[in-house]
């Protein structure tokens, strides 16, 4: 009945509500990483769990500062003596109100988990349950949150307590984020290099939970106390917490280990061999015709390749593939046009630039794998996603064209297939190989 009535006439429902609201129409913006990276929040299980923790950034300012406003109501509401003389003991009177705060934020992010859930499970063919203690260390990062926010206001009953609290987490985020150190001691770390094939590491997720823990424990020792010890005593959780939990994480370089489930091969054998990763299985009928097609058009190239495989992105441990396998990154783009699927694993253009910060060095590597691709079609014209190109690009395109066309016809499959192997593996010009200076 108590927390049936803190639900309703309390803060809580705000702090529930507010949070579900910002979250959904963040992640619904054009604007941030939770849509363009590899593992989108609305179409990976473990990219739902790693953005919606991203978002704290943003919605942990909102959690601790109606937390400190429900930890002022006493003090706004002058009955902080009247309570004072009552028998019941302080921690029994402080349940349900910070119960009904911590049911509030849970049940926010359990609204965002559904509306994300609901647009993963039509998209996603890999299902896991690898994402759900991701999003649980969320969990008791709001609650924790929440119930410091609330011990904090009760221990500065000012009205000024909230804002200054909502500010100064939003900064404190901001500069882990930008400084690096204490990274994983908010639930907000962004890791680039987060894909399909990758989970955060468990005893990440382990510490990561009993700092969070700590925290709670101590924001409610803070609500509860009324004594000048009490309230040295409460901040025991937190600190031995911390004791812990920040040379574990200090030595952490990043919290994601690979997941070698997502990584095993699903394969078509029924002719040249062509494979996914189990993350990616349900492209595999759309990829296997292309595939081949493309390994066909390769047999003029001396040892030829003879399969095409997926491989996990650039970012998990990438190692070029043998000389006879053809790479693919499903991770970057989904199979669609089966002409554009036969483009792409003709010229390469899914095997990642080496030097991507160099522009000049990527057009390079373009006008190099669009000549190559020509070669083997027979037809010289824009790879996917290269349609519009400017016109010294276009001109240094037609430039290494000629040069090779220009090459005795024994010595061209040689160059082709040259310019894979480096392309492959790093090395050199590959405009040079195929004939330019």
């Amino acid at each position: 009945m108590i927390l049936r009535t803190e639900l309703r006439r309390s803060t809580a429902p705000v702090a529930g509500i507010g949070f579900l609201v910002v979250s959904v129409g963040l992640l619904y913006s054009l604007s941030g990483p939770w849509g363009k990276r590899t593992a989108p929040w609305d179409e990976q299980w473990i990219g739902l769990a790693q953005w919606t923790r991203y978002l704290a950034l943003f919605v942990l300012p909102l959690v601790i500062g109606v937390g400190a406003w429900q930890g002022l109501r006493d003090k706004r509401s002058k009955v902080g003596e009247l309570f004072a003389t009552t028998p019941v003991a302080p921690w029994r009177r402080a349940l349900p109100t910070a119960g009904a705060l911590a049911l509030a934020v849970t049940a926010g992010y359990a609204g965002l988990l559904v509306v994300g859930g609901v647009q993963v499970a039509g998209n996603a063919s890999y299902f896991h349950l690898k994402w759900v203690p991701v999003a649980a260390v969320m969990v008791l990062a709001l609650v924790g949150i929440a119930l410091l926010g609330m011990g904090i206001g009760r221990l500065v009953p000012s009205l000024v307590t909230p804002p200054v609290l909502a500010v100064a987490a939003l900064v404190a985020q901001a500069a882990v984020l930008q400084t690096g150190w204490p990274l994983l001691l908010t639930p907000a770390f962004e890791a680039p290099d987060i894909t399909v094939f990758t989970s955060v590491a468990t005893s990440v997720t382990l510490t990561q939970a009993l700092w969070f823990i700590g925290i709670g424990a101590t924001g409610f020792g803070l609500f509860v106390a009324s004594r000048t010890t009490t309230r040295l005593t409460a901040l025991l959780p937190m600190a031995l917490s911390a004791l812990v939990v920040v040379p574990t994480l200090s030595g952490v370089d990043s919290p994601v280990v690979a997941d070698p489930d997502a990584r095993a091969l699903v394969c078509d054998d029924d002719g040249p061999r062509v494979c996914v990763t189990r993350a990616h299985a349900d492209y595999l009928p759309t990829l296997v015709g292309p595939a081949r097609e493309a390994l066909a058009l390769m047999g003029k190239l001396p040892s030829p390749p003879t399969s095409v495989v997926e491989m996990p992105s650039q970012g998990v441990d990438y190692r070029p593939p043998p000389r006879d396998v053809v790479p693919v990154f499903l991770d970057t783009w989904s199979p669609t046009d089966p002409a554009k699927i036969r483009m792409t694993v003709l010229s390469g253009a899914d095997v990642p630039v080496c030097d991507e910060e160099d522009w000049d060095a990527v057009t390079r590597v373009i006008v190099a794998r669009t000549v190559a691709t020509a070669w083997l079609t027979g037809e010289l014209a824009p790879l996917p996603g290269w349609q519009y190109l400017s016109e010294d690009e276009s001109t240094k395109i037609q430039q290494v064209w000629q040069a090779l066309q220009a090459l005795p016809a024994a010595e061209q499959p040689a160059r082709v297939a040259a310019l894979r192997d480096a392309a492959l593996n790093c090395r050199g010009d590959l405009t040079t190989l195929l004939g330019t200076p």
